[in-house]
């Protein structure tokens, strides 16, 4: 991993961003608000927080039915070890390593997987884009680059979702299209091409009934809602001062900067666009700079610690997981 150009060029940006995040913040004035604040209040929004996650696998129960029907409760292991490659590993690897996982242990496709994973990003980011457009509105973009982030996204996930939908409305044409993209892979996979192809296509067309990608947006709502009520909760502890739409809004802000690939988590994204927000709001910005660090180390390291403690209980060390997924990321077995 060390050797890898994407592991380089994600400490890069994280590294940029961390400097732009910690301009201006004195770090005797951060460690004083660091210091001030009440953690007592990181227990319930933990709660909050919980129940996000839940929302999550419901929503991944919907998308696996057509690859194999699965309850919330079977998953929830996979998405935890999912989020924690995802912390540890650069380039949102952690997609491949739920698929890898999954597929492995519950004799499944895992390239079916892996298609159910791009749909709840795809649909992930409309409802980030959403509820940013929707804050936004209520609140105002109080900072040009809050607005440009709103614009980029925005077009970018417009346009995702109706390339989505028109290559994948024909199950004829997205075969096809599929079949094309098969015959790409390396010469060892070529036997497999097509059972990858249908696999693949069979995952990309589960939200093509009205039923299921009404519960799939539904679900998306509610796991990215309780998860903004879980920054709220944590803004308590701080004192700060404002609305449930700020959250939401920096909610959208942070983790659409963090698409951007990045070192452990999307670390310095995240907390640059939650101080931008929140200084936005007339939150001084040594207290916008601590909350915004809190918050972050809040969602990543308990994920990443019970994800280690999920695959260690599954019998597969983190290192050998790291080169198994690097051979896969060449291909993914149907």
């Amino acid at each position: 991993m060390l050797r890898s150009f994407r592991f380089w060029a994600g400490v890069a940006i994280s590294a940029v961003f961390i400097g732009l995040f910690l301009r201006a913040t004195h770090p005797r004035e951060l460690a004083d608000a660091l210091e001030s604040a009440n953690y007592w209040w990181l227990i319930p929004a933990g709660g909050v927080l919980f129940l996000a996650i839940c929302a999550r696998c419901v929503r991944w129960s919907v998308l696996m039915r057509p690859i194999a029907p699965m309850s919330p409760v079977q998953l929830f292991p996979y998405a935890i070890i999912g989020y924690m490659a995802n912390n540890l590993l650069p380039a949102r690897a952690g997609e491949v390593v739920r698929a890898y996982i999954l597929g492995e242990r519950e004799k499944v496709s895992r390239m079916g997987t892996f298609g159910t994973i791009a749909v709840e990003r795809l649909f992930d980011g409309c409802t980030l884009v959403l509820l940013l457009l929707l804050a936004g509105s209520v609140v105002g973009f109080e900072n040009g680059r809050l607005q440009a982030i709103a614009i980029a996204s925005t077009v970018l996930f417009v346009a995702a979702i109706v390339i989505f939908y028109v290559l994948t409305h024909s199950e004829e044409r997205a075969t096809r299209v599929m079949h094309w993209l098969a015959r790409l892979l390396p010469a060892r996979f070529e036997s497999r091409a097509e059972d990858i192809a249908d696999s693949l296509v069979l995952s990309l067309r589960s939200v093509h009934s009205l039923r299921s990608a009404g519960l799939v947006l539904l679900f998306s709502a509610v796991a990215w809602t309780l998860e903004g009520g879980a920054y709220a909760v944590i803004g308590i502890g701080f004192d700060l001062d404002v609305s449930f739409w700020h959250y939401l809004l920096l909610l959208a802000a942070s983790n659409l900067a963090i698409i951007i690939p990045t070192f452990f988590g999307g670390t310095g994204p995240f907390e640059w666009a939650t101080k931008l927000v929140l200084t936005g709001a007339g939150v001084l910005a040594p207290t916008a700079a601590a909350y915004a660090v809190i918050a972050h180390a809040f969602v990543l390291i308990p994920t990443t610690i019970l994800g280690l403690v999920f695959l260690w209980s599954f019998g597969v060390s983190f290192r050998g997981m790291t080169r198994r997924v690097e051979t896969e990321e060449t291909g993914v077995t149907p």
